[in-house]
């Protein structure tokens, strides 16, 4: 998510997160340690072309509509590729985060579209994480940008994504007051790994994911 909601997020594929006034998901330490993430933003949607999923109409399940509100967005760079499967990959892992910011915003860690793109314990880590922002009152505001994805497919059903993240345009923000939450100056750029597995409806769902803060840019 953001460098001003950082938090030792530890365990996307476990149930335990540490949740602060100034928390995100990756690591906060200097020494660019590894953290289990859940598996994730113009006027309000994200910034991306829309792509085909290429895939035949009776593999393709009725995906949700996520749409970003006003004061937040997530802006995807690069987020194409030449192969129809890998495309697949992208666009839903692009809807998995996405899904996870509207929910912080909605405050609802039980969201639908939630549990439409995150299975097992990255749906756990996931409703945790989002929990936090709930129960601290806490949400975000401005704008991340993802770029650099790569897609490795694994077996017919099975793949991993890595990508970066430029947290510096983002913000946690006081629910109450709308006011930003003091940063604490740490690294912007966050690197991400992602397991995603297609399942019967033919949505590539996450499954894990894991961060390395300053792995990028």
């Amino acid at each position: 998510m953001t460098r001003r909601l950082r938090t030792a997020l530890l365990a996307a594929t476990a149930t335990a997160l540490l949740l602060t006034a100034t928390t995100a998901c990756g690591d906060d330490s200097d020494d660019g340690g590894s953290d289990d993430i859940p598996g994730v933003d113009e006027g309000g949607t994200s910034e991306v072309a829309e792509t085909p999923t290429d895939a035949p109409p009776d593999e393709v399940a009725d995906r949700p509509e996520i749409t970003l509100p006003e004061g937040f967005t997530n802006v995807y760079e690069d987020w194409e590729s030449d192969d129809p499967t890998e495309q697949q990959v992208l666009n839903d892992a692009r809807e998995a985060q996405n899904s996870v910011d509207l929910a912080i915003l909605e405050r609802d860690p039980e969201a639908d579209h939630l549990a439409f793109y995150h299975r097992a314990e990255a749906l756990t880590s996931a409703q945790d994480w989002i929990g936090g922002f709930v129960r601290n009152d806490r949400s975000i505001a401005g704008s991340v940008r993802y770029f650099a994805p790569q897609v490795t497919l694994q077996a017919e059903n099975a793949a991993s994504l890595t990508y970066c993240a430029d947290e510096s345009e983002a913000t946690a923000t006081d629910v109450n007051t709308g006011e930003p939450i003091p940063e604490d100056g740490g690294e912007p750029f966050v690197s991400y790994t992602n397991l995603l597995e297609k399942d019967e409806r033919g949505v590539w769902v996450t499954t894990s994911a894991q961060s390395q803060r300053g792995q990028c840019g």
